[in-house]
């Protein structure tokens, strides 16, 4: 069986929280998303870009084909810092070829 993978791209929407998103009350709305998708299985590694300040990225495994449309209301809709318009998301679909 084979899996949909997604990378998650997010960015904060607004350049000037660039630097501190973490300060942010909305940023706990991301972790909170984050918690979601690993309660569920789905969240294989999250975390921010060093070389790009407030940029991150996410992600997924969702077990079974076909789920990139679910990927993306996910992370377009269930995380209410991406709702909320605080990050923009990018939802890129990842064939993955060799993993652990």
């Amino acid at each position: 069986m084979t899996d949909t993978w997604v990378a998650l791209l997010h960015t904060p929407t607004d350049p000037a929280v660039a630097g501190h998103v973490f300060e942010q009350p909305q940023f706990a709305d991301h972790v909170a998303f984050l918690g979601r998708m690993a309660e569920a299985g789905y969240l294989v590694a999250a975390g921010s870009f060093t070389d790009r300040a407030g940029q991150g990225m996410a992600i997924l495994r969702l077990p079974g084909e076909g789920r990139y449309d679910e990927a993306v209301r996910l992370a377009t809709e269930d995380d209410a810092s991406v709702a909320s318009g605080f990050f923009s998301a990018e939802v890129r679909p990842w064939r993955v070829v060799m993993h652990a």
